[in-house]
């Protein structure tokens, strides 16, 4: 699990490991032996593969030079191209594949890893090519490169998409929310958000306590469906949208049941029959919404105690996006960790397949500005920063939890948590 979570944490930083890894890996024969590699790809299918995935994200990103410059950008596709004097099979080509994405350093732009990879050899020439790389990259500019995470441990019933949880002895409930779902999941959501919140209400729970760690995210729209039953005043998750038109973005959002000129117009601000009826809406261009407000729920049905929100460096994209409307708004206490990813960042993701390898990945279509995102860099900061500790892990214990459980109760002492 932990190396799972590792991995995962080095992705959403934006260090290139397969940089790293091509720079520091022990040094094999210059020609691995072909014989280990199943159903090889010519070198002139593999340029075609990745001139398919450049060209992809030149018309889809809204700005692929954000975090590196075209220039830089220049030399590490020529020297991914260099490579290809050989075939390969899928595994050894998705680490030039995934190099040459996670340069960007877009974490919702990504190559997904084959599902039956298998680490080829390294040769002189890829430990060479990682060394180059990384000193191309290596002022990268990232919010943060502390991967050290230690997750806490937890039962089945917590690892789950959604559940909760009361503590009557602290006249608490728990929500764990581990992934806000896909589009056509908001209505499920929302169904699970009203029955709970109906339940705290009737129990007459004064703390609620909201785990949001291990989730990375999903759809944001099912964010505020939660957040209009915290907030007692207009809230909104993100302040501007700038959404590059693509036309299969807007076909994978219509599959999951959206409208999505009613969504562009009601979610981002963004008026897309407005823009067909002036003939300024075409595939390529890049439009500018700011985000309206949304209301709450009515005072009767919204939480009025204590809302304390837990996250951490898995907290990502839409997870990190509701973490910063509850600090902005101050409906509640952050504890934790410093969420990943940035307030200034890029998503709406369309996904992609390479013709010739068959490698999957995906690619964003909007630039989105975080409510507050201005007010610092780096991800949502804790009010109170609290890590898990290794020695309560390995007793079972939520350092985190028993934190906040601690902070709620004000005396001082907390009866260990056992998850």
């Amino acid at each position: 699990m932990r190396r799972k979570i590792t991995t995962v944490l080095i992705i959403l930083c934006c260090e290139l490991c397969i940089v790293n890894c091509f720079a520091k890996s022990k040094v094999v024969k210059e020609k691995p032996n072909q014989s280990a590699y199943l159903k090889p790809i010519a070198p002139d299918k593999l340029k075609e593969d990745l001139d398919f995935l450049f060209k992809t994200i030149e018309e889809v990103h809204p700005n692929i030079y954000a975090y590196i410059s075209e220039e830089k950008y220049a030399t590490i596709r020529h020297e991914l191209y260099k490579h290809f004097d050989h075939a390969m099979n899928v595994s050894e080509f998705y680490l030039y594949v995934h190099t040459a994405v996670s340069c960007l350093k877009d974490s919702h732009t990504r190559a997904e890893r084959p599902s039956n990879f298998i680490m080829p050899p390294i040769t002189e020439s890829m430990r060479a090519l990682g060394e180059r790389l990384k000193r191309l990259v290596e002022d990268d500019g990232s919010s943060w490169t502390d991967a050290q995470y230690v997750p806490a441990p937890r039962k089945k019933e917590y690892t789950g998409p959604y559940s909760y949880h009361f503590f009557p002895e602290y006249d608490t409930c728990l929500i764990v929310i581990n992934w806000f779902g896909m589009p056509d999941q908001i209505g499920q959501y929302a169904k699970m958000f009203q029955e709970t919140l109906k339940e705290i209400r009737e129990k007459g729970v004064t703390h609620l306590v909201i785990d949001v760690r291990e989730n990375s995210g999903g759809c944001g729209l099912a964010g505020d469906e939660l957040l209009k039953y915290l907030v007692n005043k207009p809230f909104r998750q993100i302040e501007k949208v700038e959404q590059r038109i693509f036309p299969a973005f807007f076909e994978l959002c219509e599959q999951y049941g959206l409208n999505i000129n009613q969504v562009m117009a009601d979610e981002y601000g963004i008026d897309v029959e407005n823009l067909k009826s002036k003939r300024d809406y075409k595939p390529g261009i890049t439009v500018t919404g700011q985000v309206p407000f949304k209301n709450p729920h009515k005072s009767s049905d919204r939480f009025k105690g204590s809302i304390y929100l837990l996250i951490a460096r898995p907290t990502f994209s839409a997870a990190s996006n509701f973490a910063a409307s509850v600090k902005f708004f101050k409906t509640g206490i952050l504890i934790g960790q410093e969420t990943s990813g940035k307030k200034d960042h890029y998503g709406q993701v369309v996904p992609i397949q390479l013709p010739n390898s068959g490698l999957k990945g995906q690619v964003s279509t909007a630039h989105f500005l975080t409510v507050g995102g201005m007010e610092d860099s780096g991800g949502v900061k804790p009010d109170y920063e609290v890590r898990q500790k290794p020695e309560d892990t390995a007793k079972g214990r939520d350092t985190v939890l028993e934190f906040t459980l601690n902070l709620i109760s004000s005396s001082g002492a907390v009866s260990s948590i056992c998850l």
